[in-house]
Order: structure tokens, then C-alpha cells, then sequence
């Protein structure tokens, strides 16, 4: 045996586990240990409460990062001022956003999004509509999301006059007292807050979609393609265990 290969081994070793931690490090945020998000309130996916944030985008987000090493603050602010404390690099992430080509030359978006997303058309049950396509809103006072990324044919859409709702709850009850006669929103945003006000039994959401497109987790343009690999493979693992099973959001 080479008695000097046998002591140097477990010293190689080491070093080379610590090299690879080094690695590791370099390539996260300059937040080192603490990954610190930001979001608007998006009732039903991400909620702030008295006992800190809740729903289905925030424990996703947290699990993974968690499982990665990291400890996860996360401040509510306003939309703008969100993106804007991320494209300058003064936070590390957004929670829940769309993607779009202006969105991708800003932010840097992991190959793996957080959730698929779907925005539906809600009527009052008695109002016996069925929606078949943009089309079949003709002539409609349809509540919308100032700020929201509807799809292009929405934005384009003149057959129909689209009515600012400032907020999800608020566009339910402008649909109760018959202001609108339907309202463009995310299918667990309006479940959770339908809940909430105990209207569920009142509301219908469309079956057919208007559109939908994957939720992300974005970080800031300092994030290094080594940390989005890592973010990406850990969220991959996360959707294939039990903890992801959430209300057929897979």
C-alpha cells in the first residue's frame, strides 16, 4: 500500500468538497444565505397575512429555495415597484410572474416555471352563459385587471367594452350589482376569494379557458446560470414529490 496516497486521500477529499462549495456559493445571489423575494398579493395563490405569507405560490417558492440551503424572506410591495427593486438587483426574485420577450431582457427566468396558470370568464349562474370564444363576449361590460398580461387577442379585443376592476374582489362584487356582466381572472385567485365572500354558489367559471401560460419564480440580471440550473432541477424534483399534488395545478 501507498502510505502517503492513504493519508493524503481524505485531504483531497476535503478539499475538493470544499472547492465545490465554493463553487456553489459563488454562483448564488448576493444575498448569500437569505433569499430575499418580493410580490404583489395575489389572492388565492400568494396571500398576506397576520401570520406571514400563504398559498400554493409562496410554499412552492420557500420549499425549494429551503431545500437548496437558503432561509427565504419574501416583502409584499406594489407590482412596479416590485419589478423595478428586481431589475435593479436591490431583491433577489418575483414570485409569480408571466413571461414576456420584454420581461425575458430584464429578469433572468429559470427553465422551470412554478405553475401552469389559466384565466377564466365568470358570469353569475343565472345569467346562463356559456363562453365559446372571444367572440361570445360581444356587446359585454367585461371586468379586467389594470396591469394584468391578458393574451394579445384580449388586448386587441373592441367588440366588447373592458371594464378596470381594481382588484379581484372588487370585480365580484361589481358582478353581483350587475355593473359588469362578466370579469377575466385566474381560476384559483377568484376560488379562493369566492370562498371568502361565500358567493361560490352565485358564480360560474367558464370551462374553456382564455388563455393561460406558465407562473415564474424570476431573480434579478446578477443571477448567475449556475444558480438557475440548480433552482430549475430542484423545482423538477419538487413537481415529481407527493408536496406538489395542489388542486390539479400540475
Amino acid at each position: 500500500m501507498n502510505h502517503t496516497q492513504y493519508f493524503l486521500l481524505p485531504w483531497a477529499v476535503r478539499l475538493r468538497k470544499a472547492f465545490a462549495g465554493l463553487v456553489l456559493l459563488l454562483a448564488l445571489p448576493a444575498s448569500a444565505q437569505t433569499i430575499h423575494l418580493v410580490t404583489e398579493e395575489w389572492p388565492g395563490l400568494i396571500d398576506d397575512t397576520p401570520q406571514g405569507p400563504s398559498g400554493v405560490l409562496w410554499d412552492i417558492s420557500r420549499d425549494v429555495l429551503e431545500s437548496m440551503g437558503y432561509d427565504v424572506k419574501l416583502d409584499f410591495v406594489p407590482w412596479k415597484r416590485a419589478q423595478r427593486l428586481v431589475s435593479e438587483n436591490s431583491r433577489d426574485g418575483i414570485i409569480g410572474i408571466g413571461i414576456t420577450d420584454e420581461r425575458e431582457k430584464i429578469f433572468r427566468f429559470p427553465e422551470e416555471a412554478l405553475l401552469v396558470s389559466e384565466t377564466a370568464v365568470y358570469t353569475l349562474k343565472e345569467r346562463g352563459f356559456e363562453y365559446e370564444g372571444l367572440d361570445s363576449l360581444r356587446g359585454m361590460n367585461v371586468g379586467v385587471s389594470p396591469g394584468y398580461v391578458y393574451s394579445s387577442e384580449v388586448r386587441a379585443a373592441t367588440h366588447f367594452e373592458q371594464v378596470d376592476m381594481p382588484t379581484i374582489e372588487s370585480g365580484l362584487k361589481m358582478l353581483l350589482l350587475g355593473r359588469i356582466d362578466a370579469m377575466l381572472a385566474n381560476r384559483n385567485v377568484v376560488r379562493g376569494q369566492g370562498e371568502r365572500l361565500g358567493i361560490t354558489h352565485q358564480i360560474r367559471a367558464s370551462e374553456k379557458p382564455v388563455s393561460g401560460g406558465p407562473v415564474y419564480l424570476v431573480f434579478s440580471p446578477g443571477t448567475s446560470s449556475e444558480f438557475l440550473e440548480t433552482f430549475s432541477q430542484s423545482l423538477k424534483r419538487y413537481k415529481n414529490s407527493g408536496a406538489y399534488a395542489v388542486d390539479g395545478l400540475r
